[in-house]
């Protein structure tokens, strides 16, 4: 892919979801050629959503009954495919304080045996102990690498994939080449991804675009070369930028560019059920959250069709914007 054609992409897109205009459930981008192979790479438009989300994380929440859920229908086990589902399978139990102690990690691992989720995400210095703990259980073990930055060696990104892999993480949430998406270098960015997904053996890549500083055409353009590059998500932020977190828009974006073959994650200030379940109405199949058990506190433990988690009662997103389970003052980022 020539970067005039990635131009044309993204401008599509943006113009596509800014237009508001309908598509068919098969509805699909130019399809594009890469390299001596000169493979097709088509990215899937699903239908728009009939009502749009809050515009950001921080804004008064609407009615969970408009939020009808898009996304992928494919990869079963990465993403919310028909049927029910827990609350619980969309979190990522995520401690990442650089402060972090024995006692907090396996706390978090505890939690996440208890409740079932999809994965903790820890960093580096922990994944032999979480790998540990989670033993026998189908929780599994994420780390960072390249964390918060993005901006050391595609080297150095590389040998730490390659070392939390080898110490037991099953996920790897790198965080992309900022700089060079911003100054448009997309050959960079696309080898940076892809030297992390090669280090990283099978295991499953999460691409960390900080969609915050981003505008939307380079939200479309760096989830595009992620999924030419061979990972297996996109992921809004790192949650410690002072831009900000994920927000609907990024998340509608970015499952508009990857269409059905990738999963995106929300995170970054996803502290409550209104917030969380508006993320996923926006297309997100994880949720990179430390307030999680809060979130099962106050959905239930219990499968749920994806209508029925998406329709919850009104009064319940009134009563997580009051704060009963958002994460604690002064506590993680995420």
């Amino acid at each position: 892919m020539n970067d005039s054609e990635l131009d044309a992409i993204a401008a599509e897109v943006v113009r596509r979801l800014l237009s508001g205009a309908v598509r068919l459930p098969d509805a699909k981008l130019p399809v594009v050629t890469r390299g001596k192979s000169a493979e097709p790479v088509a990215f899937a438009v699903p239908p728009r959503p009939r009502a749009s989300v809050p515009a950001a994380a921080t804004a008064p929440a609407r009615p969970l009954e408009d939020i009808s859920w898009r996304g992928p229908r494919m990869l079963a086990a990465w993403t919310p495919a028909a049927g029910a589902r827990r609350v619980a399978d969309f979190v990522d139990h995520t401690l990442l304080k650089p402060e972090a102690t024995r006692r907090d990690i396996l706390k978090l691992c505890a939690e996440a045996r208890e409740h079932r989720f999809a994965a903790v995400c820890v960093n580096p210095a922990w994944v032999e102990l979480c790998a540990r703990e989670l033993s026998g259980t189908e929780v599994a073990v994420a780390s960072v690498c390249g964390f918060p930055l993005g901006a050391t060696t595609s080297r150095a990104k590389a040998s730490e994939a390659g070392e939390v892999v080898s110490r037991g993480a099953g996920e790897v949430d790198m965080v992309a080449a900022l700089g060079h998406i911003r100054g448009g270098e997309w050959g960079y960015v696309e080898d940076d991804i892809r030297a992390v997904v090669e280090a990283s053996r099978g295991a499953l890549v999460k691409v960390i675009i900080e969609s915050a500083i981003l505008t939307p055409e380079e939200i479309v353009k760096a989830s595009a070369v992620s999924k030419l590059a061979g990972a297996h998500f996109v992921k809004t932020s790192t949650g410690f930028h002072a831009a900000g977190g994920a927000t609907t828009e990024a998340v509608r974006l970015m499952r508009l560019a990857v269409g059905d073959d990738l999963g995106v994650k929300a995170a970054g200030g996803v502290r409550d059920c209104a917030t969380a379940l508006a993320m996923i109405g926006a297309g997100a199949s994880r949720i990179g959250t430390s307030s999680g058990v809060s979130f099962v506190g106050c959905l239930g433990p219990e499968p749920l069709s994806l209508a029925e988690l998406l329709k919850q009662p009104e009064a319940h997103a009134a009563s997580c914007r009051s704060g009963s389970c958002a994460a604690p003052a002064g506590g993680q980022p995420y």
